[in-house]
């Protein structure tokens, strides 16, 4: 029995003991975070600062709240810039998408009033301490709307050879409405479309509709309702491409003597664009000719860049679409042949002693060469030899040796031979 007497008293000195304990191992743990957590502030701040400084980008400014029937017609400043504060690391990383600008306009009435503009950063580690301007300038007018045309702005030339038709909208109206002194601007709303290089009809089933006033400026402030159109603009081909031949207009005459042997057209074809009407005019046998290219007293090949004449609206088309260079004409001169005839008295050679040679003479010698060469022959130039070796006094007939001068040949003689009398000297 005694020992239940003294179990209460027991229990109390264990549990004073435990509770000893608790609270001195609780001051220890609670000591040791302290401590912790001074040594990471300690190392973060020394090795990740904090800093302060102006960022570098301005911050667009939303306009919120703006009472009902009122709209922003005017704010001295789009934009503004920030003082902030923040890790080293943080600042490093920022964009002008982590910050937000705005003006409360709620409770303001129309005309001009200065707003404070308040900005946040979407990132818990930074703060903004300053902006700059802290307050701007901001006008508000009468929201107003009306309707207004929808127009295609075409925007870049379609491919060479094509051209924009037709455009169409739907819807073929929008409404715009803001401040009333900028919806008084607005005279349409355009769909931009971009034609560059096309050439085949475009679709667009969501093109963004901008308000422009009669200049084609662009108004801001002011929305437009549908924000978006279907347009469609076609697209035709207006101009073609066909081969002609190319027809050398060759001028003048070579000179005395010398005659065309041939011509040479480098291309002999080429490509020529435009509308169909241009290409019917051009004759399709003779082709497309060039401009004047002259022989005249040429002795030699002629050789020319020649340019074609191309009736109006029409273009040479070179390779990828490109301009052709113009063709190359060589016209080739050579002499020109021909026949002449000329009297030539003969040479009788080796006549026997004891006889004479009565009067020889002239016969005629036609030669055959290039008329150049054959202006230049004289008949002292033409040798005629008869050989009388051998033959008695009397009446003969003996063949002739003719020679003609370099660049030509004998085509005939009259006579065949020559005829010769040998009589005794007296």
């Amino acid at each position: 029995m005694n020992w239940l007497q003294r179990l209460p008293g027991a229990l109390l000195f264990f549990a004073r003991g435990a509770f000893t304990s608790l609270f001195r191992n609780v001051s220890l743990a609670i000591v040791s975070v302290a401590l912790a957590v001074t040594l990471w502030v300690f190392v973060t701040d020394h090795e990740n600062p904090t800093e302060v400084q102006t960022f570098n980008g301005s911050i667009s400014v939303k306009f919120v709240n703006a009472p009902n029937g009122l709209d922003v017609a005017n704010a001295s400043e789009a934009t503004v810039r920030l003082r902030i504060e923040a890790p080293k690391s943080e600042i490093n990383k920022l964009r002008p998408g982590d910050f937000e600008a705005t003006v409360n306009l709620g409770g303001f009435p129309a005309g001009q009033v200065t707003v404070p503009v308040d900005a946040t950063s979407s990132n818990g580690r930074v703060h903004v301490l300053d902006v700059v301007p802290p307050r701007i300038d901001v006008t508000l007018e009468s929201v107003r709307t009306k309707d207004v045309p929808v127009k295609v702005s075409l925007v870049g030339a379609p491919q060479q050879g094509f051209a924009a038709a037709a455009a169409t909208t739907e819807p073929a109206t929008a409404t715009v409405s803001g401040p009333e002194s900028l919806v008084a601007l607005v005279d349409s709303v355009a769909a931009d479309v971009f034609l560059t290089g096309v050439h085949a009809d475009v679709n667009e089933d969501r093109i963004e509709l901008k308000p422009r006033d009669a200049r084609g400026g662009e108004i801001s402030r002011v929305k437009v309702n549908p924000d978006t159109a279907r347009v469609n603009v076609g697209i035709e081909q207006r101009e073609f491409t066909r081969t002609f031949v190319v027809s050398p207009a060759i001028t003048g005459v070579p000179a005395a003597g010398y005659s065309v042997s041939g011509v040479a057209i480098d291309p002999g074809t080429v490509s020529v664009t435009g509308p169909v009407d241009v290409l019917q005019s051009i004759d399709a046998v003779r082709g497309i000719p060039t401009d004047a290219i002259s022989i005249a007293d040429a002795r030699a090949d002629v050789v020319r860049s020649a340019n074609l004449v191309l009736p109006a609206g029409a273009r040479l088309q070179g390779a990828a679409g490109g301009t052709a260079a113009p063709p190359k004409i060589t016209v080739s001169i050579k002499p020109a042949k021909g026949e002449q005839t000329f009297r030539v008295v003969p040479q009788v050679r080796n006549v026997a002693a004891g006889l004479a040679l009565t009067q020889v003479d002239a016969v005629t010698v036609t030669l055959a060469g290039d008329v150049p060469t054959l202006l230049a022959v004289t008949p002292e130039s033409i040798v005629v030899v008869v050989d009388a070796q051998g033959l008695a006094g009397g009446l003969h007939s003996v063949p002739m040796q003719i020679t003609p001068p370099g660049g030509t040949t004998v085509i005939r003689s009259d006579p065949d031979e020559l005829g010769i009398a040998l009589i005794l000297r007296p």
